[in-house]
């Protein structure tokens, strides 16, 4: 069986252990990186959407503005509103200007966000 010296040696390496992951993860210094990190991991299983029809009433709109302008046309466009809003967010001196800058930004990525989830997430979703 185990003898009392090996006992007391798992006791203290289990004691130390316990002492460097609390200053590790649970000290005045890292417990808010670890409450984010641990929310995170809690919410991360729900975003695992596997298609277009998950989004809801979204889709809709999402399809509807595929049809009008075809998948290349529309990352090409998303492409150069994501360029042309970093510029504009780079050189701006003031917060509006930044701001209408990122609305630039958000609809590049909105736009390229169809055919990056098609090709690239293998979302096999088509609109109907």
């Amino acid at each position: 069986m185990f003898n009392m010296k090996s006992l007391n040696f798992v006791s203290s390496r289990l004691r130390t252990l316990s002492i460097t992951a609390y200053q590790r993860f649970l000290s005045r210094r890292e417990i808010r990186s670890t409450i984010v990190a641990a929310s995170l991991a809690f919410f991360a299983p729900f975003a695992s959407a596997v298609s277009l029809s998950d989004l809801g009433a979204a889709t809709d709109l999402i399809c509807l503005i595929q049809a009008y302008i075809s998948g290349p046309w529309l990352y090409g466009i998303g492409v150069v509103l994501i360029i042309v809003g970093a510029v504009a967010i780079a050189n701006s001196e003031s917060t509006i200007g930044k701001i209408i800058s990122s609305v630039f930004v958000g609809l590049g990525l909105a736009a390229c966000a169809v055919n990056i989830v098609k090709n690239h997430m293998g979302v096999s979703y088509t609109c109907a």
